[in-house]
């Protein structure tokens, strides 16, 4: 078959600075009852490498309110993935339920979410599936949250099979897990010998795919890694391919 590629959303197709990130400082900010800078919530997200924003919020709210050691959230964000904030919760005994900090994020990202900027067009996209390729998203956003920036940015049928938060059941299982790549590469129809590359821009997304390669013991995978924004391009995290420009990664993805 031909080349699979695989597709985070936020921060790769769609610019969230000013959605996603600054519904993290304000939710987190009603708890902690004063203002933390935008950069200091990014800085600390990213730090984290927690894939959820609402599990990344309520971190930041351990760190701010609670006086949690950023170097243990990292801990923990290693040690249990998608079940970090409650173990941060039962590990710290924080008096404050991630169900609670969950809602108020929610209430709070629907009077941001026109904000977002669309980063790679949908023609892109249509130029891959024209020349036979299998693209795919894999994604920590709610499906109600995808469906509504797909509908509006017209990317809903630019994609064969689409991973988000809520089709895993395991929580233990979803994105930055592992599985949650190999899951979403076999129901592209990929195996080992497929060229596969799998496009992300965090932390938690890098360790996804190296941890995939281990885990699976498949090396037939390119990690796409974007420095599109100034947090990340301070942070130098590098793929085994790094871009610095969404532009950059548009030539690329168009001379495949």
């Amino acid at each position: 078959m031909g080349k699979v590629l695989v597709f985070d959303v936020d921060g790769v197709i769609i610019d969230v600075s000013q959605t996603y990130h600054v519904a993290i400082k304000e939710t987190a900010e009603r708890y902690i009852g004063k203002e933390i800078p935008l950069e200091e919530v990014k800085r600390l997200k990213f730090r984290f490498g927690i894939n959820n924003d609402y599990y990344a919020t309520y971190a930041v709210i351990a760190n701010k309110k609670f006086r949690v050691p950023e170097g243990e959230i990292v801990k923990l964000s290693k040690k249990c993935k998608n079940a970090v904030a409650e173990c941060i919760r039962e590990k710290f005994n924080i008096p404050l339920s991630v169900e609670e900090v969950t809602d108020t994020f929610i209430g709070i990202f629907e009077k941001l979410k026109d904000r977002e900027r669309l980063l790679i067009e949908p023609f892109v996209f249509e130029w891959l599936k024209k020349k036979g390729y299998k693209l795919g998203i894999l994604t920590g956003r709610p499906e109600s949250d995808l469906l509504y920036s797909f509908e509006k940015y017209n990317l809903l049928d630019k994609f064969d099979e689409i991973v988000h938060d809520d089709t895993l059941s395991d929580i233990t299982l979803k994105k930055p897990n592992p599985y949650a790549l190999k899951y979403t590469l076999e129901l592209l129809g990929a195996d080992k010998d497929t060229e596969k590359y799998y496009i992300g821009d965090t932390v938690s997304d890098l360790r996804m795919a190296e941890g995939y390669k281990e885990q699976y013991n498949d090396r037939n995978l390119t990690y796409v890694h974007c420095n599109f924004s100034e947090d990340h391009k301070r942070e130098n995290l590098r793929g085994d391919i790094t871009f610095y420009d969404p532009e950059e990664l548009k030539n690329f993805l168009l001379e495949l």
